[in-house]
């Protein structure tokens, strides 16, 4: 895939930057999604249309595992206060600049989109293909688009809840939840081997989903649903006034998610035209 540029558009003239919050419960298809969507929102035409999409993963924002906290007597990856927001925030910050491509002296930055974009060659390069020429091939070029959209992806858990910094909620412009059963989150979670961090290597001990990562996102995202029950229906009237969509635990499987993650953010895309 050629790598993508973007041209430099008078201010005047460029597209605001959209800020997507990719969030949820663990072990739900975040990651999955964020690899393929660079590839399914890149188009670079003239002067009257361009489009990327970068990602920022938010695990590469952890605190040192020595300064988080506990949860049942164990070290807690899994909480809101686990994350150092200040820096992530400033990267954000810096990325919705004129130029979009600075950071912040920190070393993190969002992906290239034409480095992110998934290999062309796999089958997650052919989805991609596919939903990006369902992309394009709808009104989305004439209606939705303008000189120098970029898009930012979030790929992390606890991004909008109440215990997220109110600074850093104000800078989400789409902010969306997966979810997966119980049983699903958890078959998956205990599936893992493990995960790099600053100091190494983790793994989770026994226990773990029950003990901390369950917990801690029904205590999160409890809000969203009716009866703050996170296996039940969504609370529309809360979503619908704090601007958040919420994926339907029972629609299953890779290209069904993405395909609503994608046209999540088209709608979101033709709103941001009409407020202008």
């Amino acid at each position: 895939m050629s790598c993508h540029v973007t041209s430099r558009q008078p201010a005047s003239q460029r597209r605001p930057p959209l800020v997507v919050a990719l969030s949820g419960l663990s072990s739900t298809g975040k990651s999955s999604v964020a690899a393929v969507l660079p590839s399914v929102f890149h188009h670079h035409d003239t002067l009257s249309l361009s489009l990327s999409l970068s990602v920022l993963h938010v695990d590469d924002f952890y605190r040192p595992e020595a300064d988080l906290p506990r949860r049942e007597g164990l070290v807690d990856w899994d909480c809101a206060d686990s994350l150092d927001w200040p820096r992530l925030e400033g990267v954000v910050r810096d990325w919705k600049d004129e130029d979009g491509h600075n950071g912040n002296g920190n070393g993190n930055k969002p992906e290239d989109p034409a480095a992110a974009a998934a290999d062309d060659s796999s089958s997650l390069g052919e989805l991609a293909r596919r939903l990006s020429s369902r992309v394009f091939s709808s009104s989305l070029t004439t209606t939705h688009l303008g000189p120098g959209q970029r898009i930012l992806l979030l790929d992390g858990f606890l991004l909008f809840t109440p215990s997220t910094p109110r600074s850093f909620r104000s800078l989400l412009d789409v902010k969306i939840v997966l979810r997966a059963p119980y049983a699903v989150a958890k078959a998956r979670r205990e599936a893992r081997a493990g995960y790099v961090t600053l100091e190494g290597w983790w793994e989770d001990p026994p226990g773990y989903f029950d003990k901390v990562v369950w917990p801690n996102y029904a205590e999160a995202y409890k809000g969203f649903f009716r009866n703050g029950d996170v296996e039940g229906e969504v609370d529309e009237e809360v979503c619908g006034r704090e601007k958040v969509k919420i994926y339907s635990a029972g629609r299953e499987g890779l290209e069904s998610i993405l395909e609503w993650v994608v046209d999540t953010i088209v709608e979101e895309l033709g709103e941001q035209k009409k407020d202008r």
